[in-house]
């Protein structure tokens, strides 16, 4: 067998990491990423700035391992140095389960588990047309990790897509998008717990943001760095307004956690992240989707069972055993 795997998140990295259980060597296993890193939106960035290098967590900001299949995996990056626990909870009364973070940044657990699969992607890559990329490139199995629209456009004039009924199911997928603002005060924020976050989803008092974190109470930046998520409803309503008016808007929704680092005018640097597809608004019922058998096409994400870092790696995993019982 010889897989195609697309995306180097955690769900392709999950799936290279499975088919080397299966028995395949990394000369059976390419995967390609339109990206220069690995992670996909377990995402980190550096910014060189005059109070010296900051560094931020940008895409997603922690998980949790609930199944006993992804603990098992968490606890091994734990006792290799990859990941850490972050904290238990983000309200007032903690819930008692752990938050798990890279123990530099959040895309320590990925680069962890490509070290563990062996498998070195093609960084950089972006495959617009399936069908073209294996004719030049054969494979007997393709796993695609990218967004469902994304996967889908890559097959939609190729032959590849589904059969009609499947084809139009998948195109129901939806995702949300999510505006992260990077910033870089000049003062510590004085609102936030001493681990450096709080979290707003579906919160009517502060309905701008999703989360806030400190990277530098995170423990990951030498300076202060200040993630600002702000909320589904209104990235989709400022998608495409200038960066200075989402710093704008960020800065004072989220001015009474950050105190003086929400002054405008003490900013030392910034960056604006978009993220068009955050996370799936339903899930599908299944971790993986199959079909075909030149090539077999296997979809795995977030938007299969789960739409958490755990629920894309168990989706990776299901996508490889899938292929492989059908190529049996």
């Amino acid at each position: 067998m010889n897989v195609l795997i697309i995306g180097a998140g955690i769900a392709g990295l999950a799936a290279a990491d499975r088919l080397v259980e299966h028995g395949l060597g990394p000369d059976q296993i390419r995967m390609v990423d339109k990206s220069r890193g690995v992670g996909g939106r377990m995402a980190s960035r550096r910014l060189t700035c005059e109070l010296g290098e900051a560094r931020f967590d940008h895409g997603a900001q922690f998980f949790t391992s609930r199944s006993s299949e992804f603990a098992a995996l968490v606890d091994a990056a734990v006792r290799d140095g990859a990941v850490t626990e972050w904290t238990r909870g983000f309200g007032a009364e903690p819930d008692g389960h752990p938050r798990w973070r890279g123990t530099d940044a959040m895309t320590a657990l990925a680069k962890w588990l490509q070290h563990r699969a062996g498998v070195t992607p093609e960084l950089g890559y972006r495959i617009d047309d399936l069908g073209r990329e294996l004719a030049e490139r054969p494979a007997t199995a393709v796993i695609h990790t990218a967004p469902v629209p994304q996967a889908l456009a890559t097959m939609a004039f190729c032959g590849l897509l589904p059969e009609p009924g499947l084809a139009h199911r998948l195109a129901q997928i939806q995702y949300q998008p999510t505006i992260t603002v990077l910033v870089v005060p000049n003062d510590a924020p004085d609102g936030l717990p001493p681990f450096g976050a709080s979290q707003h989803h579906d919160d009517p008092e502060h309905p701008d943001l999703a989360f806030v974190a400190d990277n530098q109470a995170k423990g990951i930046s030498e300076v202060p760095a200040l993630t600002i998520h702000l909320s589904n409803a209104t990235s989709e309503l400022l998608w495409d307004e200038p960066d200075s008016v989402l710093l704008e808007r960020a800065l004072a929704a989220a001015a009474h956690l950050l105190g003086p680092a929400a002054n405008p005018d003490r900013i030392v640097a910034f960056q604006v992240q978009r993220w068009r597809y955050a996370g799936p608004v339903a899930c599908w019922p299944e971790p993986t989707v199959l079909w075909g058998t030149d090539p077999i096409i296997a979809l795995a994400g977030e938007a299969f069972d789960g739409p958490k870092v755990e629920g894309a790696f168990r989706s990776g995993r299901a996508a490889a055993d899938a292929i492989i019982r059908r190529g049996e």
